[in-house]
Order: C-alpha cells, then sequence, then structure tokens
C-alpha cells in the first residue's frame, strides 16, 4: 500500500504547473549600526507569495534590515544549513551564513537538532 501511495505523491508532484515551482531566494542583510547580519534564505518547498510576505521578513526588535529578492543565494557562505524546516510547518528553505563564521558551531547544532537540516560548509 506504501508504495502505491508514493507513487500517487510523485505524480501529483509532477503534474504541479510551472508556476508551482519553488525557486526563488532572499538576501538579508542588517543596515543598522548593531553587529551585522548577513544570510540568505533559498526557498525549497514554500510558496512564493508566502515565503516573499513572511519568511524573508526579519523580525528582530530595534533592529533594520534590506532584503534583496535574488535568483539563488551568493557563493561566500560559509557554512549552510540545507533542507531546513521551519518549526510546525513543513516547508523547507536552505539559509546561507554569511557573517562570522565564529559563529558556525552554534548555527550548526541548531541546523541539526532544532531545524531538522543538514549541516555543509561550502567549498571555499
Amino acid at each position: 500500500m506504501r508504495p502505491i501511495r508514493f507513487f500517487y505523491a510523485l505524480v501529483l508532484l509532477l503534474l504541479l504547473p510551472a508556476s508551482q515551482v519553488f525557486a526563488a531566494a532572499c538576501l538579508i542583510e542588517s543596515d543598522d549600526d548593531d553587529l551585522p547580519i548577513r544570510l540568505c534564505q533559498q526557498n525549497m518547498t514554500i510558496p512564493e507569495n508566502l515565503f516573499q510576505d513572511s519568511f524573508c521578513q526579519p523580525q528582530i526588535p530595534d533592529r533594520s534590515f534590506k532584503v534583496t529578492e535574488v535568483e539563488s543565494c551568493p557563493e561566500g557562505a560559509y557554512g549552510v544549513c540545507a533542507g531546513a524546516h521551519t518549526e510546525g510547518v513543513g516547508y523547507q528553505q536552505s539559509i546561507f551564513y554569511y557573517s562570522d563564521p565564529d559563529d558556525a558551531p552554534y548555527l550548526k547544532v541548531y541546523c541539526e537538532e532544532v531545524s531538522r537540516g543538514e549541516w555543509q560548509v561550502p567549498a571555499q
């Protein structure tokens, strides 16, 4: 029975119209005088309007950000949380980190234990 369900799910995914393909990213950079933040969120399965209207809108009190929509995240990240899940929903994205490589050990733990993603170190 399970293989049949998998087959139907696969067929449904293949039948999605081209407009349902999820490919977008947003580069988020702090533009205030506090500690610099630079990261990029690469959409994997989030509906486009939800990704742009919610996921690409950082909500950190007393901080301001410049958000730039890009086709894909730029090179130069010191770490990537691939396939990160958002708590309470099944959507996935990859998060690219650029700010401070010293944060990598903490971000790796958060990625793997909280976001259920896979920590990757891109080739430099």
